[in-house]
């Protein structure tokens, strides 16, 4: 089984998300809809399914404009998380500023969340796991 981020780089993850930090270094994140399948009313970040043919850099610039109507500069893949669905790749960026975006989603928010509070109750499992390992400086997390 493959672990690190830097062994992979011809294979195609299944999501890819962004970990977006403000210019305070605060989390920018989604707060999902309560009736959603996965993560309700749960914070993530931004991200999705690859489209066929798409990279997954481009998958990850797209969900994030979908949801937020941000364009993303800089992207650098840091965690690759193991999932039961199959392999998500999530990138690290510098994200808007609080109360420059809102989301495109009804039902579905967005939150600036600092860093010493980040990791509570409402943070979803999956973005969780990647979110330490990406503090931690490791480049792969495995969740059930």
């Amino acid at each position: 089984m493959r672990s690190k981020a830097s062994s992979i780089p011809g294979d195609a993850p299944r999501y890819c998300c962004v970990i977006l930090r403000d210019a305070r270094g605060w989390y920018v994140l989604e707060r999902r809809p309560t009736n959603k399948r996965h993560a309700a009313g749960k914070l993530t970040c931004f991200g999705g399914s690859r489209e066929a043919g798409e990279s997954p850099e481009a998958c990850a610039r797209r969900e994030v404009m979908e949801e937020i109507g941000f364009a993303v500069g800089a992207l650098e893949r840091c965690v690759v998380l193991h999932t039961p669905r199959g392999e998500a790749w999530f990138y690290r960026a510098t994200g808007p500023e609080k109360g420059t975006v809102a989301a495109l989603e009804p039902g579905t928010s967005v939150e600036w969340i600092a860093p010493e509070e980040v990791f509570g109750p409402d943070l979803s499992v999956w973005h969780a796991a990647a979110m330490r390992a990406e503090r931690a400086g490791l480049d792969s997390a495995h969740v059930e």
